[in-house]
């Protein structure tokens, strides 16, 4: 099999859930199905956060990419997943 281009992960931390993407040996926030920062419970510090590789966007900023975005990301393309 070949090697894989990304690996992802989920983490709790602070009563919060992170998705984690990791990109040049470095783990940073990323989730394009909503927020990458989630509170799981309500007594949590943190709140609902974007981000896209890392970079931390507003609800509004994170749709408008969404929206702008064609097809599948890089690493969920099923041709990258192929090769050996």
């Amino acid at each position: 099999m070949g090697q894989k281009l990304y690996e992802e992960k989920t983490i709790t931390s602070n009563g919060s859930l992170m998705r984690l993407i990791k990109i040049d040996n470095q783990w940073k926030l990323h989730n394009w199905d909503g927020p990458a920062v989630t509170p799981i419970d309500e007594n949590s510090k943190t709140k609902g956060s974007y981000y896209l590789y890392g970079n931390e966007l507003s609800l509004k900023e994170w749709k408008a990419v969404l929206k702008n975005r064609e097809g599948l990301p890089w690493y969920k393309s099923s041709s990258t997943k192929s090769r050996s």
